[in-house]
Formats: C-alpha cells, sequence, structure tokens
C-alpha cells in the first residue's frame, strides 16, 4: 500500500502491517519454546498476551488499508473529474 508522503494512509497502514509481523515473529519464537516445553508460566502468559495484541494489531492494519484504499479511490475520481 503507498500512500503520499511520508505521512500518507498508504504510510500508515504500511507501519501497522510492520508491526504486525513484528509480533508475528515473537509469537513464533514462544511457541517454539512452548513445543519444546521450555516455556514457563510466565512466557505462556505472554504468549497469550500477545496472541491479543496481535488480533488488535491486525484489526487496525487492515481498517488502515480500507481507508487507504478510499482514500485513493476518492483521489482517482478526482483527478477524473468524476
Amino acid at each position: 500500500m503507498s500512500g503520499e508522503g511520508p505521512e500518507g494512509a498508504g504510510s500508515v497502514a504500511d507501519r501497522r502491517w510492520d508491526r504486525v509481523r513484528e509480533i508475528a515473529a515473537d509469537i513464533a519464537r514462544l511457541e517454539a519454546l512452548d513445543r519444546d516445553d521450555a516455556l514457563d508460566d510466565d512466557g505462556r502468559m505472554e504468549l497469550a498476551r500477545l496472541r491479543i495484541q496481535a488480533e488488535r494489531a491486525s484489526t487496525r492494519a487492515m481498517l488502515a488499508d480500507d481507508l487507504a484504499d478510499r482514500i485513493d479511490q476518492a483521489r482517482r475520481r478526482k483527478a477524473s473529474g468524476s
């Protein structure tokens, strides 16, 4: 998703998706530890917290993507004179 300028809607969506990927990497790391029975109760709580955080972050990223798409469509309509 691309936006106009560093603070365009597309840039915001890109940063949101970057955050989702960061959380997913943390989840994968903790899940690997959990599979090896190397995760304590605190680690399992952190894993649960990260899963919730990932769900919320992905929702925000999807909303930001949708908004960026709508802004791009509006700009195209305006540019074409429709």
